[in-house]
């Protein structure tokens, strides 16, 4: 063999290489992956978890948090989240202050079918975390969101109030639960939740806000109680709240304080609006 052809040799090799790696890329591109990293492919006991990070059980939320947060969370189905869901609940139960685990918990976990676990997390998190608001807010929306159950959504974030540093967040805090009892409570008893509300708030624009509020839902009472009463003679309910008017069954429709004013729902029955009338 020449010199020179000794001296190709390796030019040739490094394009051999180059070519057999580019091939072996594209079959590899065309195999399906797996769902989700391996990381998050098994969860081990959590007295094998304490005892892998030397029986500090700190060490280990910390290991499992890192596996949370390092999953790639685009290429996970429902099994992968349910393993995640599962770490999540070690990790508040190793070290319930951890801030990351309930983050992320209230942020993927209820959205991927583990609302249970995200319930665990926040929980624990927000017995364990009694200077931050935030995971009795998250609390109170998972109940709001995905249990369908305003009330008890309403009842985390009042118990929040206190533990808000800023009087907006206070307020802000009360406001929505105020719109949340409303929704989840008969209307006499939400106002009269609403007026409690509104006697322990100090005195100012918010106090009377909620006076507001409550007043409305005073108003909303009397119209569902005439409905009834429409219903009950007629037996249906009516089709507008004219029709209470013209029966005797109300003096007059109520003003809404706030000016969106009240109608029937598709059904007949009073409703507060949600948005002005045209």
């Amino acid at each position: 063999m020449s010199r020179r052809a000794v001296a190709l040799l390796p030019v040739i090799a490094g394009v051999s290489s180059a070519l057999l790696f580019a091939l072996a890329q594209t079959q590899l591109a065309r195999l399906p992956r797996d769902a989700a990293g391996p990381e998050l492919l098994i969860s081990l006991p959590r007295f094998a978890q304490v005892l892998l990070a030397g029986g500090d059980r700190y060490l280990a939320a910390n290991l499992a948090g890192f596996r949370v947060l390092v999953a790639d969370t685009g290429r996970m189905q429902a099994a992968d989240y349910a393993v995640q869901a599962k770490l999540q609940r070690d990790i508040a139960w190793f070290n319930p202050l951890h801030e990351d685990n309930y983050y992320v918990g209230a942020a993927i976990l209820p959205w991927n079918g583990q609302v249970d676990a995200a319930q665990y997390v926040l929980g624990r998190a927000a017995e364990a975390r009694s200077f931050d608001w935030y995971p009795l807010f998250q609390l109170g929306f998972l109940h709001y969101h995905f249990r369908r159950d305003p009330a008890t959504g309403a009842g985390f974030l009042l118990e929040a109030v206190p533990r808000a540093e800023t009087v907006q967040d206070q307020w802000s805090l009360q406001n929505l639960a105020a719109t949340w009892i409303e929704r989840g409570y008969q209307t006499a008893s939400a106002a009269g939740m609403v007026e409690a509300m509104a006697a322990g708030s100090p005195s100012g624009n918010f106090r009377r806000y909620l006076q507001v509020r409550a007043q409305r839902l005073r108003a909303l009472d009397r119209l569902q109680k005439a409905a009834a009463a429409y219903r009950e003679r007629f037996g249906r309910n009516p089709a507008s709240l004219d029709d209470l008017l013209r029966e005797g069954l109300v003096r007059e429709i109520p003003r809404d304080p706030l000016g969106l004013g009240y109608g029937v729902d598709a059904t007949g029955w009073p409703v507060l609006n949600t948005q002005p009338r045209n």
